[in-house]
């Protein structure tokens, strides 16, 4: 900590320099004759604390007063003066002064402030921290200064993320404030029932001695929390780190392994080393099982759907999959039903929102995660064994999925093996009675009147990239189409737009 003492009287300055030295020898203590001396040395380094007489020449202390207030709002200003004059008082709290002593001023007045002051620097000192490692994770920012209180030698780091009920929370944080470990602690901005730690290596210790006792101390935690608070605790660690510029990739490292207990299903640590510990996992597997979950829908077998769905995630997780495996298999879910929503939208007036993708810190075990697919699996479900599910909305499902995926491969038969579960030479017939034209027909329309459309729109694509942009693979074949379509070539058309 760094005070200045501002007293144009010799002996009442020593005196009030000697009593902050025998409070704490470690103090920097500066001095000044008057405010004019003291805002140059404000220039060159701003005191955290300054002890200010009113009556000095030059510019005395309510003036000084002023100066701080208005420049350095962080510094405290103390004022000890040998004036009683409610005057002086009164001009002071206008000018933010946080204590007013009278001379001359003893141990007994001024160790307790000082002891205010430190406080108050230690939490000042530990919100700078904690903001400044807050915007290095989320925002990228470099650090103004380490949290090593200055040390240039990086040390070795780690981050934790510490997650539980938001009941238990702020216990869980003083639990973790009172241990005898360097750290910085914030919240996670993205979950609110998380908690972020960054601690790091004492210099006495070595790598493997520090993690040991880091991996043992977080356990403690875990486990006293189940047995006092009959709370669950999940904490996942990152790697070591050297690096202050990798303090993202730390924390990222850290909330991907909280995730392993959705895998494990029990209530332990779980460090990087688990994360890289997991199996390869078929990803031709998840798009079948996809599949089948989505003909089970289809067919409005709600119950053999989730059924599915749940024994497939829990045996998936017993093979011990990367999360990004389980991340990837909700994803293609998710995706599923939101293109069997798609599908409902096209032809019902009171739509179902889409889904987004599953955020996995949400869950606590694979059993949630799939009720949370079974409620839309039901919603959708009752939707599409509604009874105005006949063949006509079934046709204007197909003519609205034509218009929305035209510049993909669509074959009538696919649809009706894989969507409609029903016979392609029955839907083919059903096409034509309500539509008056044959399937291939009305495929071809769409695109060629989008073609058409691109065509006189101005865009400066070429002929070649709007055949592809509409489905077309054979450049030749498309000018044929459309020649035959419009009567004219694509070229005429852009020629006379």
């Amino acid at each position: 900590m760094r005070i200045l003492v501002v007293d144009d009287e010799y002996f009442a300055k020593k005196a009030i320099v000697q009593m902050i030295q025998d409070w704490d020898p470690e103090v920097i203590v500066e001095e000044a004759d008057n405010g004019k001396e003291a805002m140059e040395l404000f220039a060159i380094h701003p005191p955290d604390v300054v002890f200010s007489d009113i009556r000095m020449p030059l510019m005395d202390g309510i003036e000084l007063a002023a100066y701080i207030k208005e420049h350095h709002p962080g510094t405290i200003n103390v004022i000890i003066s040998g004036y009683d004059d409610f005057k002086y008082a009164q001009q002071a709290i206008q000018n933010k002064v946080e204590h007013y002593l009278l001379k001359p001023a003893g141990k007994e007045q001024l160790w307790p402030i000082l002891e205010q002051c430190k406080e108050k620097e230690t939490m000042s000192n530990e919100r700078k921290m904690e903001e400044s490692v807050a915007a290095a994770i989320y925002e990228g920012a470099a650090l103004p200064f380490p949290p090593t209180h200055g040390s240039e030698q990086v040390p070795s780091y780690i981050i934790a993320v510490l997650r539980t009920d938001s009941s238990c929370k702020d216990q869980l944080n003083q639990t973790v404030k009172q241990a005898e470990w360097r750290h910085v602690m914030i919240g996670d901005r993205r979950h609110a029932d998380t908690t972020v730690v960054l601690t790091w290596k004492p210099d006495e210790m070595t790598s493997s001695e520090w993690l040991r006792q880091l991996r043992h101390r977080f356990e403690q935690v875990i486990h006293a929390f189940a047995a006092e608070a009959q709370q669950i605790i999940s904490i996942g660690m990152s790697g070591v780190h050297s690096q202050w510029d990798e303090l993202a990739a730390a924390y990222k490292e850290a909330k991907i392994a909280v995730l392993y207990k959705l895998i494990s299903g029990d209530n332990l640590l779980h460090t990087q080393d688990n994360t890289r510990a997991h199996h390869p996992h078929d990803y031709n597997l998840i798009d079948d099982w996809v599949i089948s979950l989505r003909q089970k829908i289809v067919r409005h077998q709600n119950a053999e759907a989730v059924d599915i769905l749940r024994q497939y995630l829990k045996n998936a997780a017993e093979q011990q999959p990367s999360v990004i495996a389980l991340q990837d298999m909700c994803a293609k879910v998710t995706a599923m039903l939101n293109s069997l929503i798609e599908q409902l939208e096209a032809s019902e007036e009171d739509n179902i929102a889409y889904l987004e993708q599953m955020d996995l810190h949400e869950y606590s075990s694979i059993d949630e995660i799939v009720d949370a697919f079974a409620v839309m699996i039901s919603a959708i479900g009752v939707r599409m064994s509604s009874p105005s599910k006949d063949s006509t909305s079934m046709v204007e499902d197909i003519k609205n999925y034509v218009r929305h995926n035209y510049k993909q491969d669509i074959i009538l038969e696919d649809l009706a093996k894989t969507v409609y579960f029903t016979d392609p030479a029955y839907l083919s017939r059903i096409f034509k009675k309500k539509t008056d034209m044959r399937f291939s027909q009305f495929l071809l329309s769409v695109r060629m009147n989008n073609a058409k459309a691109m065509l006189n729109s101005g865009s400066d694509l070429m002929i070649s990239e709007i055949a592809s942009a509409v489905g077309f693979n054979d450049y030749s074949y498309f000018i044929q189409m459309y020649k035959k379509f419009f009567g004219e070539t694509p070229g005429k058309t852009k020629a006379s737009r």
